[in-house]
């Protein structure tokens, strides 16, 4: 297998069933863990929204200035967290202004 290519990992582990391809997503994060695709196919992969939110947290810690990953990250949670998590993503992504407008929309 060619560690480093992201659309060798994810047809990997498309085709696996649900908890071996979960093994091969997570194998694919520790070779690359800057790729957002892998980190949204882990996500994907997970039927608990707690599993959901820790692998976009973890993508997050990775990856903090793609806007895509906030906006997936902030979906999944309450309002109150979701502020939070925002307050965080304008300081990651400053030129957001999806973000900031979410943000805006939140706290009024």
């Amino acid at each position: 297998m060619c560690p480093k290519s992201e659309d060798v990992w994810l047809e990997a582990a498309q085709l696996q069933p649900g908890d071996t391809a979960k093994a091969v997503v997570g194998q694919a994060v520790q070779c690359l863990p800057q790729s957002v695709r892998i980190y949204i196919r882990a996500a994907e992969l997970e039927t608990d929204i707690c599993a959901m939110k820790r692998v976009l947290r973890k993508a997050l810690e990775h990856v903090p200035n793609l806007v895509h990953l906030w906006k997936a990250a902030v979906q999944l949670e309450e309002p109150e967290d979701a502020r939070i998590m925002l307050s965080r993503a304008v300081e990651c992504c400053p030129t957001s202004a999806e973000l900031w407008l979410v943000l805006r929309r939140l706290e009024t």
